[in-house]
């Protein structure tokens, strides 16, 4: 079910540099990387040229999942033993999932295992490079963020990587998720194809369910950008300002997201590794559209959102000018209204229309068809 709308506590400002002010310090909350938090994290390990993780702890302990099936049957297991990795069957697929990356010998046993370069630990554990590709002797190693909104309206950013090998498939998650719950249920149900095909059909489905992610937050964006449309034309407010601002924010971190997620499809079509059979090559390629096709929907909604934003700034000129327009209307109707006060105002002594007995009235009755008269004219002029 889609959620609502996020309604924003109106902030009660009244002069232009604090709305500036408090939409620059929310823009920067916003636009705070994890690259950012942990640079100083970073240029430590690098300097003791050891390995740590980098990034936040999102689960206390870590946890493991391990599929070994071919067509006819499937085994399940989530025992944090590796032993069944060191002797493969050629007729097995395996498809192992490691959730939280936060143990390091962990993560480093496992690599010994399966022979991973030093290098490849070192993208697993950190949780804030940019999503890339690398071929290696004997596997292939990928990695790419999922973007999703969680029930409080906040982006969910999730680095995976995968390690792809002849006859296996190695996930790295930073938590537990339900990105693949689908294709856990094809295998142990023997559904479509996943378990009569080989490892490279397993992890490209694995690599569409998390471009599915980005379809869907795609998706929210763009409905919480028609309630925002609502309120742009209706009532523009400031707190609409600060919702389309974050808007665009996401949108931004969406495809900066999809742009290395393309690169790397689009590496893996033109050095055609052998870990990639010639039947699941149409597999890549349709991965390839349908990544196009995402960041097309992003680019897409940033337009829109930038779109509304201007629509916004035009709103609020506009409402100004109309005020502006009555303020000087009124003012124009009662200059001449305050000249005859102020001549008769004046404190001269012999001045003749003060001697006359209904000269009151008659000041009053010019005063006043000289408010209808103007009244009159500014509304065929459509002033008023």
């Amino acid at each position: 079910m889609r959620k609502k709308l996020k309604k924003i506590k109106p902030i009660d400002l009244v002069r232009p540099d604090k709305l500036l002010f408090t939409g620059l310090k929310t823009l920067t909350e916003l636009t705070l990387t994890p690259i950012n938090m942990y640079a100083d994290l970073k240029a430590k390990a690098k300097g003791k040229a050891e390995i740590t993780f980098i990034g936040e702890k999102k689960l206390e302990e870590v946890k493991a999942q391990l599929f070994i099936f071919n067509e006819k049957e499937v085994s399940e297991s989530t025992e944090k033993d590796f032993s069944p990795m060191r002797s493969m069957k050629d007729s097995n697929i395996y498809w192992l999932n490691i959730h939280g990356l936060h143990d390091v010998d962990l993560v480093q046993e496992l690599a010994e295992v399966m022979n991973m370069d030093r290098l490849s630990v070192r993208h697993i554990l950190d949780t804030t490079q940019r999503p890339k590709v690398e071929e290696f002797d004997d596997y292939l190693f990928f990695n790419v963020r999922s973007i999703l909104l969680d029930e409080e309206d906040q982006l969910d950013v999730e680095q995976l990587s995968f390690v792809l090998g002849k006859n296996y498939v190695i996930s790295f998650q930073e938590k537990e998720s339900d990105h693949f719950d689908d294709i856990r249920f094809k295998i142990r149900e023997g559904v479509g194809f996943v378990r009569k095909r080989t490892s490279d059909y397993l992890l490209i489905q694995l690599l569409d369910a998390i471009l599915d992610n980005s379809f869907e937050t795609i998706e929210d964006i763009n409905e919480d950008i028609a309630e925002l449309e609502k309120q742009v034309y209706k009532n523009p407010k400031q707190e609409t300002l600060l919702a389309l601002e974050k808007s665009k924010k996401r949108a931004d971190l969406i495809k900066k997201s999809l742009n290395p997620f393309f690169e790397s499809v689009n590496y893996i079509l033109n050095n055609r590794t052998s870990l990639f059979l010639e039947p699941n090559i149409k597999y890549i390629n349709d991965l390839r559209m349908s990544c196009a096709n995402a960041i097309e929907e992003a680019d897409s909604t940033a337009r829109s959102l930038e779109s509304l934003t201007n629509i916004y700034y035009a709103s609020l000129s506009q409402k100004m000018n109309e005020t502006m327009k009555v303020l000087t209307t009124v003012a124009t109707i009662f200059i001449p209204l305050t000249f005859i006060a102020g001549i008769y105002g004046m404190n001269f002594e012999y001045m003749p229309e003060l001697q006359y007995r209904n000269g009151y009235f008659i000041v009053w009755g010019v005063m006043g068809a000289i408010f209808i008269g103007m009244v009159i004219y500014f509304k065929r002029k459509n002033w008023l």
